[in-house]
Formats: C-alpha cells, sequence, structure tokens
C-alpha cells in the first residue's frame, strides 16, 4: 500500500509537467488570444477586415471560449481543494457562528441555596459537581434485556465478511461511487481510478490484498488517501 502510495505521488508530478507542457498557462493563452482579437478589432475600426482575417477572428474567438471553460473549471476545482483544506475556518460565517453558539452556551452565573452566584470558583465547583453526580458509574446500570433476541446474519453471510476481497467487489464499489468528487487533495477522483482501471487495477488489489491479511494499514496512507484512489 505504501509503494502504491509512492506510485501516485510520482504519477501527479507527471501529471503536472504534462498539464504544463500540454496546456500551458491558461492564463498567458487567454491575454494573448484578447491581444490578437483586440488588434483585428482595431484593424476592422480603421479598414475592413480581409476574409482570412475574419475567419482568424472567429477562430480567436472559440479558442477565447475554450480557454474560459478551462479556466472556469480550474476554479470550481481549486475551490473544492481550498474548503477541503480549510474548510469554513476563514470565511465570515463560520466566526460569526462560533460567536453566537459561545454566548448561547456560556454559563453567567448558577443558583445555589436559592441565591443567584456569578462567582467563577463557585460556577466552577457547581458544575464540577454536576457533572460528577449525572456521569457517575453505579453498580446497577439498570439495564434489562430480558429474553430479547437478537438478529444473526447466517453463517454463510458471516464468512462472506471476512473472506479475501475480489476484483469484482471493489470495481463495483468504485462504480458505485460518484465520479467527480475528490475527498482528498492529491486530485485523484474516481472518475480517473475508472478511466485507469486496467492500469490501476493490480497495485489496488495487491493493496487490498496485504490489507486484509495484516489487518494493518501503514502508516502514512491514511483514510484521504485510500478514498480518493478508490480502495475503500
Amino acid at each position: 500500500m505504501s509503494s502504491f502510495k509512492e506510485k501516485l505521488k510520482f504519477l501527479k508530478a507527471d501529471l503536472k509537467v504534462w498539464n504544463r507542457n500540454v496546456f500551458g498557462c491558461l492564463q498567458t493563452s487567454q491575454r494573448q488570444i484578447l491581444k490578437e482579437i483586440e488588434n483585428l478589432d482595431t484593424k476592422d475600426d480603421n479598414e475592413d477586415l480581409e476574409e482570412h482575417d475574419r475567419l482568424k477572428r472567429m477562430e480567436l474567438l472559440s479558442q477565447l471560449r475554450l480557454v474560459d471553460s478551462k479556466m472556469d473549471s480550474l476554479s470550481r476545482q481549486k475551490a473544492r481543494a481550498n474548503w477541503c483544506k480549510f474548510g469554513d475556518m476563514n470565511s465570515k460565517f463560520y466566526h460569526t457562528t462560533i460567536r453566537w453558539r459561545r454566548l448561547k452556551n456560556e454559563v453567567k452565573g448558577v443558583e445555589v441555596g436559592g441565591q443567584w452566584c456569578e462567582e467563577p470558583e463557585v460556577v466552577r465547583r457547581e458544575a464540577k459537581s454536576l457533572f460528577e453526580k449525572r456521569f457517575t458509574a453505579t453498580q446497577d446500570f439498570g439495564v434489562n434485556l430480558g429474553s430479547v433476541e437478537f438478529k444473526c446474519l447466517p453463517q454463510e453471510i458471516s464468512k462472506s465478511m471476512v473472506t479475501s476481497f475480489t476484483e469484482e467487489e471493489v470495481k463495483e464499489a468504485v462504480w458505485q461511487c460518484e465520479g467527480t468528487k475528490s475527498p482528498g487533495l492529491d486530485g485523484f477522483n474516481f472518475t480517473f481510478t475508472r478511466n485507469c482501471w486496467d492500469y490501476l487495477k493490480n497495485d489496488i488489489m495487491e493493496a487490498l490484498h496485504l490489507f486484509h491479511e495484516i489487518e494493518v494499514i501503514p502508516k502514512g496512507c491514511n483514510a484521504s488517501f485510500i478514498g480518493s484512489t478508490g480502495i475503500t
């Protein structure tokens, strides 16, 4: 499983290089296209554009729409990644909600012997005493199930729950997951796993079989990595 994690880490680095070589910088491409369109528009204001210039302008507009679409998609992905990383911690709504909950849950005082008291030491002592009375264990838990019979799984189903994973089971689980959602920040969602299943399935199955044998997830292979690579 650790080896599989390292492979994905190296793959991420290669994908960044491939993206830079194939798509380049979207902002730079957008500026270049807009500049060319502006030059053609200026030329059109001064004189009539020739046919090849008009065709070139139409092609540039088509390229601009494509670049804008890619930038919108990238912005959505970055927004999702930022939310996964920071959550609502940097939003005004988050801090307003926290402040309201603190005010709502604040204990300003307690009633002791029929008298209202706001002395901090007394409030702490009474709160401690209240929780000790409420949560102190007793010999009699007061639970009596009587003759309640609990439902049990048939023996064959119980055995199937501890048998080794099959490729069909793992593939069915991956295909049932939403493909565009990525629980981690590595960018590998279930659409990637499904499209590259023929390349990934051997590593995924090997990692799962090892987990079934040792019943331990190696350090560094956390839940985010497992979920995002589709081997849950």
